[in-house]
């Protein structure tokens, strides 16, 4: 992102558990998980479980804290870290806590009646036509921040011709309004690991109803995303297994059936069944994580 790292925060439901012939309950809430991710490394950099009745925008300050307290970045890092979330976040208070605490901002805003209040302010032709049936357009008479920032109006229109409004705000300057708007989109990549995890890790299914149970499974989920992140790296120096993301990692790669040899509690031999059609890629990459880590 030109010289800057991202920081996204996400916010899904977990769901609440379901035991077989249970059947959920009218306006019955699960858990929500607050996720913020390192999207250029594929990492989740921590998670925090939180009511599934509670706002998104409330979690926002606490995240940002402990996002602080878990990086311990220099005023500098901050500077060139962006932090990029969607709506649900977009309060003016938390982007202004988020700009005094040095950080740079890009994320839609809370909504409300300030869209159509920014699409009614500007002229026709000021609107850039960024394809798909999107437009953008700087808002002509924007929120002031505690430190200058871009607010632009985007406009869409959805498959059934419905036309949709949201606010944008970027504390990067010197992007144009289309390509503040082509970095927000990077938020596609989090999304996608997040319906990976759900699919590979089985995210939604894993529930539990202590709280205390479930914080600590997403804690091994987390722990089990970045070793998948970090996996190829350690094992596969091209493609194609170098590409797979958890879901294929897990169902089509990790799964290879085989057998493990330990002498005096050493492992001595791996076998692995010669007919899968990743066992030999799968091979040539034991040998190459052995080589770095050592045997255990």
């Amino acid at each position: 992102m030109a010289g800057y790292r991202s920081h996204a925060l996400a916010y899904l439901p977990t769901g609440r558990s379901q035991h077989q012939g249970q059947v959920r309950e009218k306006n019955d809430y699960g858990r929500q998980l607050a996720r913020v991710q390192a999207p250029q490394y594929h990492e989740t950099v921590f998670s925090r479980i939180y009511p599934g009745k509670q706002d998104s925008g409330t979690t926002y300050i606490p995240i940002l804290a402990a996002l602080a307290a878990c990086l311990q970045l220099s005023v500098a890092q901050k500077q060139r870290t962006i932090l990029r979330s969607d709506a649900g976040f977009g309060a003016d208070a938390n982007v202004n806590q988020a700009l005094t605490a040095d950080w740079q901002v890009l994320g839609k805003g809370k909504g409300g009646r300030r869209p159509q209040a920014y699409a009614r302010a500007v002229a026709t032709a000021a609107w850039q036509d960024l394809g798909q049936a999107r437009w953008v357009a700087p808002a002509s008479e924007p929120v002031t921040s505690v430190r200058p920032t871009q607010q632009l109006g985007l406009r869409w229109q959805t498959r059934d011709g419905k036309t949709k409004y949201s606010t944008v705000v970027c504390s990067v300057l010197d992007w144009t309004p289309a390509e503040v708007i082509t970095h927000y989109d990077d938020r596609g990549a989090c999304e996608t690991e997040i319906q990976a995890d759900k699919g590979g890790l089985q995210l939604e299914r894993r529930r539990k109803k202590h709280l205390a149970a479930q914080e600590a499974l997403i804690l091994l989920t987390d722990v089990a995303h970045n070793l998948l992140a970090w996996t190829p790296q350690w094992m596969f120096a091209g493609e194609p297994l170098a590409k797979f993301g958890t879901t294929r990692l897990t169902e089509d790669v990790l799964c290879l059936p085989g057998r493990l040899f330990f002498e005096q509690d050493r492992l001595v031999e791996v076998q692995l069944n010669k007919l899968h059609p990743h066992a030999a890629a799968v091979a040539d990459g034991l040998v190459r994580l052995l080589a770095h880590f050592g045997h255990p």
